[in-house]
């Protein structure tokens, strides 16, 4: 919600969110994205597993992904880097720091 909030602020983006980690793939394969931001922590699937598949497919693979969670250990957030993401953000979220991040991405 917060990321929600965020981003309507900001007139030259446009957010797609989905609440299960299928509907996100789905929406992924079948719309062209500039940025995926995912959550780790979810029901069914994990961001892991997720981030795996969006990899793993041609429609998505290039797409940059950035972690959002509460997993805010040194392990953890090694974890996120050797698993691919392209950036791990922990919460609570630094909002001007996170929408320069945004930026650097959106060129």
């Amino acid at each position: 919600k917060l990321i929600s909030r965020i981003m309507a602020t900001r007139n030259n983006i446009d957010l797609l969110t989905a609440h299960l980690p299928e509907l996100g793939l789905e929406y992924a394969s079948k719309h062209k994205h500039d940025l995926i931001l995912l959550d780790i922590n979810m029901q069914g699937m994990d961001g892991y597993e997720v981030l795996k598949r969006l990899k793993a497919d041609p429609k998505t693979s290039v797409i940059p992904v950035f972690a959002v969670t509460a997993n805010a250990m040194p392990k953890d957030i090694e974890r996120g880097k050797q698993a691919g993401f392209d950036e791990y953000l922990t919460k609570p979220l630094d909002i001007p720091a996170f929408n320069q991040m945004i930026d650097a991405y959106l060129k």
